[in-house]
C-alpha cells in the first residue's frame, strides 16, 4: 500500500494519461515522450507517463492508481476497480493539487519542508535540484507515511 485513504484531490486530478509500466501509487510521474506522434486525445500514446529514472524534467503529478500487469483472459477487466488498480496501458489518475499520505518518501521530512522528487518518483525533503511538488504536512508516522500538500503547476 502506498497511499492512505486520508486524501483530497477532487479538483486537482487528471485522467487523460496512460501508464505503460507497472507502478505503485504515491510516486511522482512525468511525461514520457514517445518517438511516434499521437493525436493528443486522452489515452493516446502522446499522453504516456513514466516513473522518472532521473530527477530532470518537469513532474506531471502524483500517481494515485496502482498499475499492475495481469492476464486479462483470466480476469474481468472491471473486476479490480475496487482495489484502485488498473492494468498496464490503461488510463490512470494523477494528482496535481490536493493532499495525500504516502509511504513513497525518502529522508526525514518535517512539517513545512518542501517536497522535492527524486529518482523512482520518491518524495524527499532534500533539495535534489528538481522541481518542488508541494510541502510536507509533518514527519512520517509509525507506518512510514507522510502527508504531502501537492501543488504542481502544470
Amino acid at each position: 500500500m502506498a497511499l492512505k485513504p486520508l486524501r483530497k484531490y477532487d479538483e486537482g486530478t487528471d485522467i487523460a494519461h496512460v501508464m505503460n509500466e507497472v507502478a505503485e501509487a504515491g510516486i511522482v510521474v512525468r511525461h514520457h515522450y514517445p518517438t511516434s506522434s499521437g493525436t493528443g486525445k486522452p489515452g493516446d500514446s502522446a499522453n504516456e507517463i513514466e516513473v522518472p529514472t532521473n530527477a530532470s524534467g518537469a513532474p506531471l503529478g502524483v500517481l494515485v492508481t496502482d498499475v499492475v500487469s495481469i492476464d486479462l483472459s483470466r480476469y474481468n477487466h472491471v473486476a479490480r476497480f475496487h482495489r484502485d488498480e488498473v492494468n498496464v496501458c490503461s488510463p490512470v489518475t494523477v494528482v496535481t493539487h490536493g493532499f495525500i499520505y504516502t509511504d513513497m518518501v525518502s529522508g526525514t521530512p518535517k512539517a513545512g519542508d518542501s517536497a522535492y522528487w527524486t529518482v523512482g518518483g520518491l518524495l524527499t525533503p532534500t533539495n535534489t535540484g528538481s522541481t518542488v511538488v508541494g510541502k510536507f504536512r509533518g514527519k512520517k508516522d509509525a507506518d512510514g507515511y507522510a502527508g504531502v500538500d501537492v501543488n504542481i503547476r502544470v
